[in-house]
């Protein structure tokens, strides 16, 4: 089965039915879980993540390579565009696609009569790895080691009906910060521990030897995690279980395929986004005061602003989520989905992509390379974006023809498997 720009996908179960078997109990009769074959994927996932890479490689380099002073006018207007519509848009993005993707994999484990579990564990667990080795050997801002920690908890609610996924997605990202927050007082942690200057860790790691760079990588990656980790989990896991829900509930198939939805889908995000900007540009002023009174454990406990700013806040995930939309508009079109065609192909490259651009990066800021680190503002790091990512949907669309999956995908189907899946494309006789 292909899925192109204009055709649809069925779905495993609607919001008014149970999921069809327990994961733990297949059916007696079963086929095991094979590799995803290119003529059965979805080529609206594959634009997304494509689209995504982008957006993460340039948030990236803003973000983490010590981006330098603004100096022109497009400097500004390229630092205005970092903070208010890139950063966390596109990582929000790939929080969403890959619960789809999970959604995926449960739809072809009842198509086969087989259990998820095993295999997605598998995965989970090859996933864990590789970016356990990208974060501590390679670059500290790496996102997988939390999207593998944050699968393993998805697959509990492998067996809830969509309206409960549903449910539980709302639930997690409005209260789950609120309860953490709370349960931390009262465990005693209720400051940050200071942290060294960012200009400190930049100088290590565009003038530093390679032994110093490898001791700030491990630190910062071990830093990050022990300040954001625990917040960020449940964050991710809200957006894997959205994206869940819309695959399995048949809202995804909708939004790809029926141009009227995709509109329909474009007008709510910019209404929500629109409304989270709103609060963080005038709703703090009226929600919080300029001077707050001490904390307590009761004032604490009861408090209530900060619910009500993250619960109207959701610009970054609508941000997001109408770029998606927009590029999903274009590719409904004939034309737009030639178009786009490479940028598709770096999707389904997308973890070698993103694998590439660390090595990139680091290899032109850190030391150990270039140098650049702290001396190249928002227009350089948007020309190298260009151009670099220019060039990866280039390799990309040449290494398909040739090739199955990308480097990184095939190393991760094979952890997952426990075999080798045939790398070369198949040709296809003129009498097929």
């Amino acid at each position: 089965m292909i899925f192109g720009p204009h055709q649809v996908f069925t779905t495993m179960t609607t919001t008014k039915t149970d999921a069809p078997f327990s994961a733990y109990a297949p059916p007696a009769r079963s086929s095991p879980l094979e590799p995803v074959a290119p003529s059965e994927r979805i080529h609206a996932l594959d634009l997304l993540r494509g689209w995504a890479m982008f957006g993460v490689l340039l948030s990236n380099l803003n973000d983490w390579y010590g981006t330098a002073d603004e100096t022109t006018r497009l400097d500004r207007v390229l630092g205005f565009t970092q903070n208010w519509l890139v950063s966390s848009r596109f990582y929000t993005l790939l929080c969403f696609l890959f619960g789809i993707g999970f959604g995926i994999q449960l739809m072809r484990a009842a198509e086969r009569g087989t259990s998820v579990q095993r295999t997605y564990l598998r995965r989970s667990a090859a996933l864990l790895a590789i970016g356990l080795i990208h974060g501590l050997l390679i670059w500290h801002g790496d996102i997988l080691t939390m999207y593998a920690l944050v699968s393993f908890a998805l697959v509990l609610f492998r067996d809830a009906t969509p309206r409960r996924q549903l449910a539980w997605m709302a639930g997690i990202a409005l209260f789950s910060n609120e309860v953490l927050a709370r349960v931390r007082w009262l465990a005693g942690q209720r400051y940050m521990v200071a942290r060294e200057p960012s200009t400190t860790a930049n100088w290590i790691y565009g003038h530093g030897t390679y032994a110093q760079i490898a001791h700030q990588r491990v630190y910062d990656f071990a830093d990050w995690w022990s300040r954001w980790g625990l917040t960020t989990y449940f964050s991710v896991l809200a957006m894997f279980l959205a994206g869940v829900w819309a695959l399995r509930s048949g809202f995804a198939a909708r939004v790809f395929n029926n141009r009227r939805t995709t509109l329909r889908f474009l007008a709510v995000c910019v209404v929500v986004a629109l409304t989270g900007y709103a609060m963080e540009l005038y709703g703090v002023n009226v929600l919080f005061p300029k001077e707050p009174a001490a904390r307590t454990t009761m004032s604490v406990m009861l408090s209530w602003r900060q619910f009500v700013f993250h619960a109207l806040d959701w610009s970054a995930e609508a941000t997001g989520l109408a770029y998606a939309a927009l590029l999903l508009l274009a590719f409904q079109t004939n034309r737009g989905a030639r178009l786009l065609a490479p940028l598709a192909a770096t999707g389904r490259m997308a973890l070698t992509t993103y694998l590439t651009q660390s090595v990139v990066c680091t290899t032109l800021f850190y030391s150990y390379g270039l140098g650049w680190m702290g001396r190249v503002r928002y227009t350089g790091m948007f020309t190298i974006t260009l151009v670099l990512f220019a060039v990866q949907m280039a390799v990309s669309v040449w290494w398909l023809k040739r090739f199955r999956f990308g480097p990184a995908e095939w190393l991760w189907r094979t952890l997952t498997y426990g075999r080798a899946p045939a790398m070369r494309v198949t040709p296809i006789s003129a009498n097929a």
